[in-house]
């Protein structure tokens, strides 16, 4: 009765029900109704609930706080400070950027959306958080401060616990006055290639893309087919269109002949399965626009008919929040006025979608839900994160701050559901527990063996239930509990596997050999262009390890209490959710480095095998001045089982720094020197120095100015630099020998065999196989979606379907069903090549260089 009378005075309010968590309601104390008292500065407050008792003399109060609430605290009355970034609206920016320059705004917090194209010629001040990661990027930084000529004055805080700091705090002149480097692209990558052409075609196209995808699709009708509009499906498919990108292409490859000579993607008829995916790409690129909007617009229909239901009265409350919610994400992906400076703005989304050149867009990224908030007259938004990102900062309860305001992830985005319903869309993957090599499973059973290293796989290498990360939903959250702010801070569980790029059914990836006096020391596999896996297994101090993944309520799209906060307000509402265990991941493709160490040095050794990564990974980020963002590294197969090391470019379209670890042949020698100096030994002599220069305790394992890293926490008590000694020496004076080892043609050629329904399909293959020309990756493999089994099959970006027609297909029936089948595959973009048995096959082969390559005497295609 008392709380009941303090809530009605407004004293306090209910903050979770009667019956919900427990047997009496809970409340919380209104801010709005305390009473603040100023205290005389003589006499410190009395706590009586910390401190139930207390001396008659009372404490002595801090005089430092008395005197800055007494007289300094005036001066900082008013000052306010906002963000300046990319998620931040662009008119808010320039808004933010006129109130910065009148110093109506006094303290601007900005990421490197300052570093170009923003003169401020009064700004007489900078504070850097931490060192930059390059000079350039010094130079610009600080370079916003004395514009007009005039003194300023640019701090820079060394964090402790990052290693890159640490080395320049102790050499500041390489950073202040350091030598600008060169940029460094990758110009074979062929992503990155491939969206300059798409950028040529659109050119010639004369497609105008609009404001917004949603210029692009039919929105009409009820529901909407969400198909391109007629006038752009037939720009889309022009073949004039694609001829003139055709011919300009060309020109553009001939200037990177040098270039693609030596990569292992490209062949004479790349250029030609490009020209013909662009339709399919193009598709491809609005699916996740298409996605968001059917979402959006399935959750506000199916809210509409709950509040129309005036059965559901209990329901109607958060029906027409869910309303208003999807209503707002509709706006967001559809409004024409704002969508110039929006993630949704035509142009920019085909970029991040990667069809289009990216630049300063990550590719393929996925968005966050953030719910405007009333009181502050914000609107609703969404704010991207690159995937490999994505997946801890959108994990599942991840916390997202954001102008400053804390929100939780709490659901995905995907239709929810009425009633019962089938389960969430899951896959299979396989990862070998020996070498860490990605098996994702297509069709069953899947393999037995591992491809790379043969190992037999177990129970616990079959992962069934793997869920790719969606976009989220968040709700704001202003308190949290102390077990979830310790379990967010210690984070989740994430592993990266990788599975190198195919074509004709053999992995692409070039090898080497590090020998040390003529015996193998190390083998290295690098792929351009890998596919990489990161999935979430889980948080990471869960009691059972084995138990992987998260609970997600297959209805209604959102994680559970077993998944996040278990103090959820608005969890399930009464009501017994039927959920399911689920494994996140994201996956993208990067150049990838593996090094296996020969098993002599005993790759199994923990305190090896970790200092060794710490020590390589630093040591190529000073040799070719890489970012920390631009490099990252793994353990396979897991942390405490280190056989292999893998290292990938995580910048988008790579920097090629990689390839040049196997292709340079004195690449390892500056590499392994530079460790060594990194480690405070004498690269010449070997001599133990110590510690770096400047630094004034000596380094007895590993210190910040060598291996530590605030990344590598996890790792510091087996990080020793006097345990890599001999190792880094023995790769300094090393060779290399590049050997190539993929799986042998005759081999590839024998499994196609095998999966033959006739003697037919075994005759065409000995056709291709004497004339080198290149061998489909697949035979007679049932695509469920188009509902056919082709013959043959070449699969990627664009796939071609291979039928050799017996006698059978001589019946009118049979070739009536064949030219429909033809016509609706056609139309999905996929190459068909239908041909009689009796046709001449190399004339038939000849028209299709994209496909089957060009004949080569002596060597393969």
């Amino acid at each position: 009765m008392l709380f009941e009378g303090l809530r009605q005075a407004n004293i306090v309010r209910e903050c979770v029900p009667k019956g919900e968590r427990a047997p009496v309601p809970g409340y919380r104390i209104n801010s709005g109704s305390l009473i603040w008292r100023a205290g005389d500065g003589t006499k410190a407050y009395h706590d009586r609930i910390r401190m139930p008792t207390a001396s008659a003399t009372g404490s002595t109060p801090n005089k430092y706080f008395v005197e800055l609430f007494r007289s300094r605290i005036r001066e900082l009355r008013g000052v306010s400070s906002r963000e300046h970034t990319a998620q931040v609206p662009s008119d808010l920016r320039v808004r933010r950027e006129i109130d910065f320059r009148s110093a109506k705004l006094p303290i601007l917090f900005c990421s490197p959306t300052m570093e170009l194209g923003i003169d401020i010629k009064d700004l007489n001040a900078v504070n850097l958080r931490n060192v930059p990661p390059t000079p350039a990027n010094y130079a610009q930084r600080s370079g916003r401060a004395g514009r007009s000529g005039q003194p300023a004055l640019v701090f820079t805080y060394c964090s402790f616990g990052s290693p890159h700091d640490q080395y320049f705090f102790k050499h500041p002149e390489l950073m202040v006055s350091g030598q600008v480097q060169t940029p460094r692209l990758d110009v074979a990558n062929e992503d990155l290639i491939r969206s300059h052409i798409h950028a040529v075609w659109l050119r010639e196209s004369d497609l105008d893309l609009g404001n917004t995808p949603g210029d692009l699709i039919a929105l009409g009708g009820e529901p909407p087919t969400l198909e391109l509009l007629p006038d752009v499906r037939d720009k889309v498919r022009s073949k004039a269109a694609a001829q003139q990108a055709r011919i300009r292409a060309k020109d553009l490859l001939d200037a990177l002949s040098p270039y693609l000579a030596s990569a292992p993607w490209y062949s004479a008829g790349w250029l030609d399965e490009v020209i013909r995916g662009i339709p399919r790409a193009f598709e491809a690129a609005l699916e996740r626009w298409r996605f968001l909007y059917q979402t959006a617009r399935k959750q506000a229909d199916d809210q509409n008919r709950i509040i129309l239901d005036h059965s559901r009265p209990q329901d109607h409350e958060q029906a027409k929040r869910l309303r208003q919610e999807a209503e707002a994400q509709l706006k967001l992906l559809t409004d024409k006025q704002s969508a110039v400076q929006s993630d949704f703005y035509s142009y920019r989304y085909f970029a991040s979608e990667g069809f289009l050149p990216g630049y300063n867009f990550p590719r393929l990224p996925l968005s966050a839900f953030i719910p405007g908030r009333r009181t502050a007259q914000e609107a609703e938004e969404f704010i991207s994160r690159p995937r490999f990102l994505a997946i801890t900062e959108f994990g599942p309860g991840a916390l997202i701050y954001h102008e400053g305001a804390r929100y939780q992830v709490t659901r995905v985005m995907m239709p929810m559901q009425e009633g019962a319903t089938g389960d969430l869309p899951t896959s299979k993957l396989i990862v070998c527990n020996a070498c860490g090599y990605l098996h994702p499973v297509v069709t069953e059973p899947g393999p037995s063996n591992c491809e790379r290293c043969k190992q037999a796989f177990e129970a616990k290498d079959i992962w069934s239930n793997m869920f790719r990360q969606q976009n989220v939903i968040t709700r704001r959250r202003e308190r949290i509990n102390c077990d979830e702010e310790e379990r967010l801070r210690l984070g989740y569980e994430i592993k990266t596997g990788v599975r190198f790029a195919e074509r004709d059914g053999r992995p692409l990836f070039r090898t080497a050999r590090l020998l040390i006096g003529g015996q193998l020391f190390a083998e290295l596999q690098y792929g351009d262009a890998a596919e990489l896996w990161r999935v979430n297994l889980g948080w990471s101090r869960r009691e059972k390890k084995e138990d992987l993944g998260f609970w997600l309520d297959v209805e209604q799209r959102r994680w559970s209490k077993r998944a996040i906060d278990p103090d959820d307000e608005e969890e399930n509402n009464g009501r017994a959710a039927r959920v399911q265990k689920v494994i996140p991941y994201v996956k993208d493709r990067r150049n990838s480095l593996v090094i296996a160490l020969a098993a002599e040095w005993d790759p199994n050794n923990l305190k090896l095998m970790a200092s060794l990564e710490a020590a390589l990974k630093r040591a190529i980020q000073l040799e070719y001045q890489l970012e920390d963002s631009e490099l990252a590294t793994e353990p396979l197969p897991t942390r405490h089982k280190r056989r292999h090391l893998l290292f990938y470019e995580a910048a988008e379209g790579g920097a090629g720094v990689l390839r040049q670890l196997v292709e340079d042949p004195s690449a390892w020698t500056r590499v392994a020197r530079r460790a060594l100096k990194l480690c405070h030994f004498d690269p010449d002599t070997g001599n133990d120095l110590g510690k770096a220069e400047h630094a004034e305790e000596k380094c007895q394992a590993a210190c910040y100015d060598c291996m530590l890293s605030y990344f590598n926490q996890s790792d510091h008590e087996s990080l020793d630099r006097h345990c890599i000694v001999e190792l880094l020496q023995q790769i300094m004076s090393g060779t290399m020998e590049p050997s190539p080892v993929e799986i042998p043609r005759a081999e590839h050629l024998a499994r196609l065999k095998r999966l033959c329904d006739s003697g037919l399909e075994r005759q065409f293959l000995d056709f291709l196989d004497p004339h080198n020309l290149r061998l489909p990756e697949r035979a007679q493999h049932y695509y469920e979606r188009f509902g056919t089994r082709p013959d043959f099959s070449y699969t990627g970006e664009n796939p071609a379907f291979i039928y050799v027609d017996g006698p059978p297909h001589d019946y009118p029936d049979r070739q009536t069903r064949d030219t429909a089948q033809t016509a609706a595959l056609t139309a999905e973009g996929i190459t068909v090549i239908r041909f009689h048995h009796a046709a001449d096959w190399e004339s038939i082969v000849s028209r299709f260089p994209s496909v089957f390559g060009k004949p080569v005497k002596g060597g393969a295609p």
